[in-house]
This record gives C-alpha cells, structure tokens and sequence, in this order.
C-alpha cells in the first residue's frame, strides 16, 4: 500500500475511534439480551483459566495502559488458547498502539473460535481500515451489523469508510443511523466530528467533537481530530493540547507528530519541531509531507546540507513535488553562496516585469466568475503603471503554468521588480501552498504537490530581481474538489492558505488572512482585486501604505468579513507603483 495513503487513512480512522468498538463491547457486556445473542461477551457463560488476566488487561486499557495490557492478554492465552475474549481484546490493544498485523490476526484467531463474535468483526474492520483495506473494513463491518441489526457501532464505522472515500452523504446517512439507534453514541459523534473535518466545516466539526469527548474522554481520535479542527479555526494553542494528548494516548500515529511540529514550526522552536518531524519519519520513513516540513526546519535553523538531503530524499519519492523542486534550487544556491562559488552575472536594466494569471474555467470543478476579469484588470494597471514587460497567462494549466515561470525566473534576473499575481483556486496541504492549473483532478491528497504549482516555485521565480519580489495571490477561496476527492482519508487540505515566511526583500500579498476565505463579491471583479487596481492607480502611494488601503477598503466593503494580509520584510527603501 502506498505510504502516503496509509497515513491518510491513519487520519481518518482516529475520526471514528477504537473507543467504539470498545463501547461496543463494554455495552454487550452490560445488557442481558446482547449477552444471549451469539458471539457476544457472556459474562454468564463458564469461567475460563484467562479470566482473570483478561480482567485486569481490559481495567489497564481504561487507563490507556495498552503495552502492560498485552502483557496481561499474552498470560490470559498462553492459560487459555481457546479464550475468544483474550485474543480480541488483545487485538484491540494491539490497534490502539498501531499493530494493525497484529490485531488482524488475533481478531481472525477469535473469528475462528467464534464465528459470531462482533467485537471482533468491528475490532478486525479498524485494523484492516488502518492498513487502508476499505473492502474488507466494510465487510467486517456489514457483518457485526448482520448479527446484531440494533447495534450503533457498524453504522458508525461505515460511516467513517464512506467518508474516508468521498462519500459524504452516504456516510451521513449511515453515522445519524447510528445516533438514531443511541442519541448518547459517544463514537457516533467522534465520527460525525470527522466528517465535518473532511468538509472543511470546523466550527461544526468543534462543536460534535467536544460533545463526543464528553462521552469518551479517552479517545485519542476525538482528540486528534478535535486539534485539526482548532487549526482549521486558528487556535493553535488549543490545537496543540489536543495534539499533544492524543500523542499521550495513541504514540505511534505519524500524523500527529506532524501536526504538533508544524505548531512548533510556526512557533519558531525548531528543535522541538524536528524531533517531531524525526519521530514521524521513524514511524513511516517515506512519508513526504514529514520530510518536508523537516527540511524547511532545517532550512530556517540553517541547517543546510539536512535540508538538502531531505528535498532530495523527497524529489527520489517524488519527482514532480513542486516544493521539494524550489526547496533543493534555494538550498543549492545558498550553500553556493556560503561556498563562495560563482555568483551569476546579472545585467539589471531597471525594469519592471510581471506575470499575470487568471484561471476561471477549470476541467473538472465549476468555473470561477471572476480571476480571468480580475488578471486582465490588473495586467492592465500594471502596464498604465509603467512596468516595461507584463505576461497575461489566462487558463494555466500546469504545463503552461510551469513553461512561464521559467522564462519568468530568467527575466527576473535581468530586472529591478518581479511581481506574480494569481487569481484562481489555491489549496493549502500541511503548511504547503499550492496554486491549482486549469487541468488537475485531484484524487486524493497525494496528487496535490504533484499535480500543482508550489507556492514556493513562483517564489523562485521572482527571487532573482535586484529590489523587489512581489507575489499577489487572490486565491483563497473555498477547496472545490474536496467534495470529490476519493483519498481514502480525511483531507489535509486546510481552508485559505497558509502563513508564509519569504526570505527578506520579498512581499507576499494574500487577498485575505491565512486559514481565511475570501469572497468572489458581487461585482465585476473581486473586492481584493478591484481595490489593489485603484490603488495602483494612485499616484504617489509607497507600496506599504498601498497595501494597508487595499487592506481597509476590502475590510470595509466586506462588512469586516475578508481581511487582506502581507507577509514578508522589505529594506528601508521606498517603492512606487507610479510616483507622483
């Protein structure tokens, strides 16, 4: 299976929780008539020599104690190899530290011994959803429900499949089946939680997680999922709470080492992140998105020749990647210049050049009214500006997209200013920017950096102009193909963009704040468009205080809905569009 789809599906799995199964049991356990019905757990039926073990293992799981509870269970069956309950429940512990092989086996082992045993169909469907077996999770599944119709928890963990792989209604209709069965369901709403973070929908997703933590404080999908949730929403302190407790509980899920060491990333603890980053990468060592977020926390803490083992480890992987592309081009042109190798001949004539890009009519998601309007307005103030060479570039696809940053970079390098402006769709995946060509359809996350431009591919772009860099992106707007996506997890798409940290000399302007939406508007043209026209249009304006107006007139004209946000530092030089 491919690694990557693993750790997706290790992001959607927690959604639904092994805590349901355990509910499960613990509720067939406590009911008279569950006890009756084949394969379940007959505290009624004769004693067996693992009693006694299996009892403490199962006290040690409550307290989240899972290796000392396999101790217990491997005593429970070494006394009894004939103990159903043994086999399963060291199964379930085996899941909940991430042996999914494991609990395959010991839950196939209790099948053997009893062929009706629907914990341990619902134990065994978690392991195979975890090793990314959607068809035979979903068996497993459909047949806990066949021998016990009224139970919640089959509803529950199709529900969690469907919506792993783009089904969202169907897997709506299968989690309220679930919550209709039992309002008190804590696992229904740890899965509903989940679904809401697919659809980008956090501050529904918070508010089922928090109710489903309630029920069960000790599920580490809940908490996981409730911290991708806090991201969404931009609290990244309680984000990393969350992170950090469902560490605690479950420590050998990739996935949240890599979500708390982009909070530390951000943060600016560069050490603590690459330990988590580290940590991520020992547990899947082919994971891309761990190795990128390792090499850009090694390039901050200029730590360069790691970092370029890293985008090169990632470019064997992925030869397409745009951003382990642009990251192994920076990285060699710094250890260049630290190296005192040859600096390139540049012949800067003074000029002004921009490449300007409105992509509206995409293959496979509904158009947009408004980028092709947009990039056309603004390549033409641009042009009433003075710059000396302005690329309009409508409908990119990733080709053409690709061809015209190269010729861009090698024109930048002759010119004082190197502006890109992008109208379109833009998509942000574990702290990576991506601008979406006309041509992509995207399957599943995976396919994003390969079939995208990177942000940090326009970057490189302007990055050889003598003055000034300047990157415009009006393009954080709703994800359009998350509803379509069939990656077998949750999306790790986030809403908006991502906070950037360009290098110094370089403005990166985004036509709302990171983690944000922005608004197509009613008009014409988008708010953040039609005001950075007329500003540019405005004579005398030094390009700080420009920004600043377009930030209050799109503040204003959104009635405070839309916020636009610069990012990067420039010299103490003052810079014009048009001077006075």
């Amino acid at each position: 299976m491919d690694i990557h789809v693993k750790r997706f599906v290790i992001l959607a799995a927690v959604g639904a929780s092994l805590f349901s199964i355990q509910s499960t049991a613990a509720q067939q356990q406590r009911s008279g008539a569950a006890a009756n019905r084949p394969g379940a757990n007959n505290e009624n039926a004769s004693r067996s020599p693992a009693d006694p073990a299996v009892g403490r293992a199962t006290q040690l799981i409550k307290q989240g104690k899972y290796p000392a509870a396999i101790t217990e269970l491997d005593a429970a069956i070494k006394a009894d190899r004939k103990s159903a309950k043994a086999f399963v429940w060291r199964g379930f512990a085996s899941n909940r530290i991430g042996l999914f092989s494991e609990a395959i086996e010991d839950c196939s082992q209790a099948l053997q011994l009893e062929p009706k045993n629907t914990f341990a169909f619902l134990t065994r469907g978690y392991a195979y959803f975890m090793s990314g077996d959607n068809g035979r999770a979903l068996a497993d599944y459909n047949a806990a429900g066949a021998i016990d119709p009224s139970a919640p928890g089959p509803f529950s963990f199709r529900a969690t499949v469907y919506s792993s792989m783009g089904e969202q209604k169907r897997a709506l209709d299968e989690v309220n089946k679930a919550l209709e069965i039992n309002p008190n369901y804590g696992p229904g709403y740890g899965t509903l939680g989940f679904i809401y973070t697919k659809l980008q929908q956090y501050e529904k997703a918070l508010a089922v997680l928090n109710k489903a933590n309630q029920l069960n404080p000790h599920s580490f999908g809940n908490l996981f999922n409730r911290g991708v949730a806090y991201l969404g929403l931009g609290n990244n302190e309680l984000a990393l709470a969350d992170f950090n407790d469902s560490i605690l509980l479950a420590p050998r899920i990739a996935r949240s080492y890599i979500s708390r060491g982009r909070i530390f990333l951000g943060k600016g603890d560069y050490d603590a992140a690459i330990k988590d980053f580290n940590e991520a990468i020992r547990l899947q060592p082919q994971n891309v998105f761990a190795l990128i977020q390792r090499a850009r926390a090694y390039e901050l803490s200029r730590n360069l020749k790691e970092a370029r083992t890293d985008f090169q480890t990632i470019l064997g992987l992925e030869p397409s990647n745009g951003v382990a592309i642009a990251g192994s081009e920076r990285i060699e042109a710094k250890i260049a210049a630290l190296t005192g190798g040859p600096a390139p001949v540049k012949d800067h004539s003074g000029a002004r050049i921009a490449l300007v890009i409105g992509n509206s009519h995409y293959k496979d998601v509904d158009p947009l009214a408004n980028p092709e309007r947009d990039a056309k307005l603004v390549a033409d103030a641009l042009k009433r500006a003075g710059f000396e060479k302005v690329q309009l570039l409508i409908d990119a696809t990733r080709e053409s997209l690709a061809a015209a940053l190269k010729a861009f970079a090698a024109d930048a390098a002759g010119a004082d200013w190197a502006l890109v402006y992008f109208a379109g769709h833009g998509i942000e995946v574990d702290g990576s920017n991506y601008l979406v060509p006309t041509d992509v359809k995207y399957e599943n996350d995976d396919d994003i950096p390969k079939e995208s431009i990177a942000l940090d591919q326009i970057l490189n772009a302007v990055g050889a102009a003598s003055k000034l860099r300047l990157v415009i992106l009006d393009a954080c707007r709703e994800n359009p193909f998350v509803a379509e996506m069939k990656g077998k997890a949750v999306s790790a798409a986030g809403r908006g963009l991502a906070r950037i940290e360009p290098e110094s000399g370089t403005l990166v302007a985004f036509a709302t704040k990171h983690g944000h939406l922005a608004t197509d508007g009613t008009g014409e043209n988008s708010p953040f468009a039609a005001s950075l026209v007329k500003r540019i249009s405005t004579p005398g304006l030094e390009i700080s205080q420009l920004f600043r107006l377009v930030h209050d007139d799109v503040y204003a004209s959104t009635g405070q809905q839309q916020e636009p946000f610069t990012y990067g530092q420039l010299s103490a030089q003052e810079f014009f569009f048009k001077a006075r």
